[in-house]
């Protein structure tokens, strides 16, 4: 069996306070986006898998999903790793629904986003697909409307500490005015220029001071004239929109000549 594991980004990210748990308590809008890994399953008596992490999401995924079966599970990573795109919970949350299916479980999409919860914070938004709202610490999901927009997204090769991101930022004050209901309003008028105006990340200041590098990404996407930008999740990827699908290319190749890692995409 093969499936794709999509990459996502936050059009924007709220961090108030930390919960009893010890996470931040968060507001987000994911939206998953067509740069993907592929995932190959074949059976075999173990469970095993080629990601080469020490914490191996796909691994966790598999054990919380039926600790008594096996597989061989194969990635090929196209998603960068540490870049804020939720890479590892994509791999995790596509073997979470494809062993459901591969090893005939008849778990519904909810109960797996339940697992998923137990895996890491962004799994259960990309085990539901397509746009989210993202609340608590990552565990209430629910599916909203969003267009397709065109985006660049641009990664400088550093890898973040999401803890240490985290521990830079300021929580907003509950009471504050919702990014995210902004950009769910933008979304519903289509004006890119709204919506452009709406993006937001708690996490990118503290993700730009830690690596100046993100910010002299951000600052190249800006300078390449996209009508928005900021970092996805805690970085260190950062992504810009654009009015069309050939501006994406167009914008992702005068990156690339910078030397940044950049692709044009699209949200699904």
């Amino acid at each position: 069996m093969t499936t794709e594991a999509y990459a996502k980004v936050n059009l924007t990210l709220e961090v108030f306070g930390v919960r009893g748990d010890g996470y931040h308590a968060l507001r987000s809008l994911v939206v998953p986006i067509s740069l993907s890994d592929t995932l190959e399953i074949a059976p075999s008596a173990a469970l095993s898998s080629d990601t080469g992490y020490d914490d191996d999401l796909v691994i966790k995924a598999a054990r919380a999903l039926d600790p008594s079966r096996g597989a061989e599970i194969r990635v090929a990573k196209r998603i960068p790793a540490g870049g804020g795109l939720g890479g590892g919970s994509a791999d995790a949350a596509a073997a979470l629904v494809a062993l459901n299916e591969f090893w005939n479980l008849g778990c519904s999409r909810e109960e797996l986003c339940e697992i998923g919860a137990q895996v890491g914070s962004d799994v259960p938004a990309l085990v539901l697909g397509g746009p989210v709202v993202m609340q608590g610490r990552g565990e209430a999901v629910g599916r909203v409307a969003c267009p397709r927009l065109d985006l660049v997204v641009a990664n400088p090769g550093v890898h973040t500490s999401t803890r240490d991101v985290y521990a830079r930022c300021t929580p907003r004050d509950l009471a504050a005015p919702s990014a995210t209901e902004a950009c769910l309003a933008a979304l519903e008028t289509g004006d890119l220029g709204r919506i452009a105006a709406s993006l937001a990340n708690d996490l990118a200041l503290p993700a730009c001071r830690l690596h100046p590098e993100i910010a002299d990404a951000l600052a190249s996407l800006r300078t390449a004239g996209v009508l928005g930008a900021t970092v996805s999740g805690s970085g260190s990827s950062v992504f810009g929109l654009v009015e069309s699908a050939a501006r994406a290319e167009e914008v992702a190749e005068s990156l690339r000549k910078k030397g940044l890692s950049a692709w044009a995409v699209h949200t699904l």
